[in-house]
């Protein structure tokens, strides 16, 4: 495998992904499925797993989230390593 290159598209994808990954993380915490998470929250299920999966920057979305579950978000820079990614 060939090592991925840093560029913007890769930053925006893994912060996505991360982000992501937190936001399904504290849903399942708090025990709540996307049926009833959606309903609270106004945002629809295809938008939340879309987040959930990384596959969204609708960063709004993400910010209400974090609003209903009492989270703030924080943003950090790792260096980047040269290990291959998928």
């Amino acid at each position: 495998m060939s090592e991925e290159e840093l560029t913007k598209s890769y930053i925006i994808r893994t912060a996505a992904q991360s982000l992501g990954i937190s936001l399904q993380q504290r849903r399942r915490e708090l025990g709540l499925g996307l049926d009833s998470l959606s309903q609270e929250t106004n945002i629809p299920i295809s938008s939340i797993d879309k987040l959930e999966l990384g596959l969204s920057n609708k960063l709004n979305h993400a910010i209400k989230l974090a609003l209903y579950y009492n989270c703030e978000i924080k943003i950090e820079l790792v260096l980047h390593s040269h290990k291959s990614h998928k």
